[in-house]
């Protein structure tokens, strides 16, 4: 056998189902235990960052690693963006990564790029320099996508290294397995514990570590025992219920992006904050203003570097969310005594009155029938249509998720697959194509603008060619959603930075795809059940609605109810 041939059973040991890429140089090596794999599928994306965006999208959807591939060269430097996103918002992304022979690095052969341009977006990064150490390198790497914090690995895998013959059976490789996690210090539980039961108003924050640590079990009981107010960041959205009377939506303590009604209101009155998972990352899980004095916040993150990092915790936890929120939940069982605890009347109905009165904020907007449309009024109408206990919805950059983020009710974990930390434009395709791959029962749409779609478009072929029937709304205002607004402002971009053109129902439909375009804002609703009926019958739709640019106005600091 090759090296190669025992990468690709080390890939299947490990239970990689997918990998998508682009063919390119330094990965021929591989095609042989790749088509002969029976448990691992192959297929090519339109560019090498929509490979690892895909990739993605399943880890987000499913929590498995998600495995990408790329020749070296321009094909690595594509792919930079998409591990820079998975980066930001730590998901476990694998990367191989095609590379000249050995002898040859350092020597600017033609499409050499080392790739310690990936240094600073990954949480490890190997080199394949010798045969031997294969099996070792493939465990140091799944070792670290699925232990403490994740985050995306790449791995440079040299032509002559993997093309090299090596006794059958000389590189077996026994699969890691799940991560190992770091439990808590049973002292900071214990503080942790006190202070949530002596507190007259405890809020709970939820960010990623939640999602990946699959801890939205613990987190519901906790909160359902102290009746406390929850929020979450962009990229946890949907890890709590948000149709749970306890739910504030998105705007974590003091302040984050998207902050509801509900969040400013009862933040306002918190005098203990559990932040759990939240990397307090600017501005989806902070705006960065300061704690106010007598309000103690108790900090749970697997990330030492997280830990202390925006805010001074109280009790900073280094620890697995799910570990950390069971010996908390544990330890104020304790303190509060069987039977006691539960949901209060007076939180929920403060919740809800301030929900109530947010949204009828938006009435008018979400009502408007004047033409174009806007962007939160096609985001109400997709609502009014889907089952969210069978729909993955995805916001891409911009305006898009504004439209969507704050006005979305997700319902479950991974029903809602957020990006805030990189949010390039037109992640939301690949993202979309990687959760119907590790979902493929769920109706997943994503939310995109025309400037973005312009970026990515061409992956749609890709939905078309594997058979994976998504949904994409293409919200089209011809040009950038800021840019428009500013444009005739003299510290504004130019209009000819602003304003783009492009009918890009006409490309789908070339691309292979149902399309159609909406500019009656009264044909919105009935439009979006066409396209839904089109992927239902097995094919990917793409539905164009024209659209007014809009800002997503934030909510004054003195918001109440």
């Amino acid at each position: 056998m090759r090296a190669a041939d025992a990468i690709v059973r080390a890939l299947e040991k490990e239970g990689v189902e997918y990998i998508a890429g682009f063919q390119g140089g330094g990965l021929a090596p591989l095609w042989t235990g790749l088509r002969n794999s029976e448990t691992i599928k192959v297929f090519a994306a339109r560019n090498e960052r929509l490979g690892v965006e895909i990739a993605d999208g399943y880890a987000r959807a499913t929590g498995k690693v998600g495995v990408a591939m790329t020749g070296t060269g321009p094909g690595a430097t594509n792919a930079l963006t998409g591990i820079a996103g998975a980066y930001a918002d730590n998901i476990p992304v694998l990367l191989l990564m095609g590379q000249v022979p050995l002898a040859q690095l350092g020597k600017e052969v033609q499409q050499e790029v080392s790739a310690s341009i990936f240094d600073t977006l990954v949480k490890w990064r190997g080199t394949f320099t010798k045969v031997e150490d294969i099996p070792s390198i493939m465990r140091r790497a799944f070792t670290a996508l699925r232990s403490g914090s994740p985050g995306p690995v790449v791995l440079e895998m040299p032509q002559d290294v993997l093309m090299t013959e090596v006794p059958d059976g000389s590189l077996e490789y026994e699969p890691v397995g799940p991560g190992r996690k770091a439990a808590p210090d049973p002292d900071e539980v214990a503080r942790a514990a006190d202070l949530l039961v002596n507190a007259k108003m405890p809020v709970l924050n939820l960010g990623g570590g939640v999602l990946s640590a699959e801890a939205w079990d613990e987190a519901k009981e906790l909160a359902e025992l102290l009746s406390m107010p929850v929020a979450t960041t962009l990229v946890a959205k949907g890890v709590f219920p948000e149709d749970h009377p306890l739910s504030m939506g998105m705007g974590c303590y003091p302040r984050s992006r998207y902050a509801s009604g509900a969040s400013l209101h009862m933040n306002r009155k918190a005098d203990v904050v559990l932040a759990v998972g939240n990397s307090y990352r600017l501005p989806n899980g902070t705006d960065g203003r300061p704690i106010p004095d007598g309000v103690s916040l108790i900090h749970v993150n697997a990330d030492e570097a997280d830990l202390n990092k925006t805010y001074q915790a109280d009790v900073p936890i280094l620890a697995d969310a799910k570990l950390a929120l069971r010996a908390i939940l544990d330890a104020v069982k304790e303190r509060v005594g069987p039977g006691k605890g539960g949901l209060k009347e007076e939180v929920v109905a403060e919740i809800k009155q301030a929900k109530d009165k947010h949204a009828g904020e938006w009435d008018s907007v979400f009502n408007d029938m004047s033409g174009p449309t806007n962007g939160y009024r096609v985001v109400n109408e997709l609502a009014k249509i889907i089952d969210p206990d069978k729909t993955i919805a995805l916001h891409d950059a911009g305006g898009s998720r504004g439209y969507m983020s704050p006005f979305w009710t997700a319902t479950r974990p991974r029903s809602y697959v957020g990006m805030g930390g990189m949010a390039a434009m037109g992640w939301s395709l690949g993202a979309a194509i990687g959760a119907k791959l590790g979902r493929p029962d769920d109706l997943v749409v994503h939310l995109l603008g025309d400037a973005s779609f312009g970026m990515v478009g061409m992956e749609l072929e890709t939905a078309v060619r594997m058979g994976l029937p998504i949904l994409t709304i293409v919200v089209n205002n011809e040009g950038t959603g800021g840019g428009l607004m500013g444009m005739e402002r003299p510290n504004g971009p130019p209009p000819a930075m602003a304003k783009l053109t492009g009918d890009w129902s006409i490309v789908a439909k070339g691309l292979g795809a149902y399309s159609e375009r909406v500019e009656d804002p009264a044909e919105v609703g009935p439009a979006l059940k066409r396209a839904i009926a089109a992927t239902e019958s097995g094919q990917a739709a793409l539905l164009e609605v024209m659209i007014k640019p809009m800002a997503t106005p934030d909510l004054p600091d003195d918001w109440s109810i």
